[in-house]
């Protein structure tokens, strides 16, 4: 196995060598520098072949001093699906301007920016102790970049069921009390386990982690939640976005 390349541990914060993550700092640069042909492949990947996405991601940055992204494509992309959900929820639903940009706030700023903030925080924090490091890389550490990465690309499921596919079949959803009951709480219950076992992909990239299995716990958490939820909690009902005042 001596042909086999060796894998460097010990990345840089970032390739800048700053505070600023790269892909911050090229979100002012000029647009010629984004890659959204790669970001929307990406996005496609995520959502039909999540293996073969985060391979790719893999060998994408061994080439590279960082395990972040670098191109803030991806990340434009995202925050543009969900100002366009809010927009669409707000004309079908019938909400006011001011609705609309509580919509777009409570999207954008807090379910995708303060949850994924702490998500990232929580991780950097619980993956750079030493218990989760092999011992001869014990001096790697997990960017927070990065795992600010791991919410993006986890996220993209949370937007596809909850986002999209909620609002396409919510007409068949207010049809009757025990269809909203069973296939509301099986998009929020998928959406959220499904978003761990992407965190879970994403970690398991990094190849001087190990036993972190435990990031899987919550998606069994949300498979019992789903049976416990069918007994009369309708968590469509208390948290779609037509509800929305």
């Amino acid at each position: 196995m001596s042909d086999l390349p060796r894998t460097n541990y010990d990345f840089k914060p970032n390739r800048a060598g700053g505070v600023v993550p790269m892909v911050i700092k090229r979100l002012f640069k000029s647009p010629k520098n984004l890659d959204f042909e790669t970001a929307s492949w990406e996005m496609f990947n995520l959502v039909f072949k999540p293996r073969t996405a985060f391979k790719s991601f893999y060998y994408k940055r061994q080439t590279t001093e960082s395990w972040a992204r670098d191109d803030p494509s991806f990340f434009i992309l995202q925050i543009g699906l969900l100002t366009l959900s809010s927009m669409v929820w707000s004309i079908v639903y019938g909400h006011s301007f001011t609705q609309f940009i509580k919509m777009m706030t409570n999207m954008i700023i807090i379910d995708f920016f303060a949850f994924g903030a702490f998500m990232a925080t929580f991780f950097w924090i619980i993956l750079n102790r030493s218990f989760f490091k092999f011992r001869s890389a014990s001096s790697a550490s997990v960017e927070w970049a990065y795992c600010f990465d791991v919410h993006c690309n986890a996220f993209l499921i949370i937007w596809c069921l909850l986002y999209f596919l909620q609002f396409l079949l919510l007409p068949i959803i207010k049809l009757h009390a025990w269809i909203s009951l069973f296939v509301g709480n099986i998009l929020y219950c998928t959406a959220l386990g499904y978003y761990f076992i992407l965190t879970f992909y994403g970690y398991s990239q990094l190849p001087f982690l190990k036993n972190i299995n435990f990031i899987l716990l919550p998606s069994l958490l949300m498979a019992l939640l789903f049976l416990l939820s069918l007994f009369g909690i309708n968590l469509a009902d208390k948290f779609s976005f037509y509800n929305e005042a």
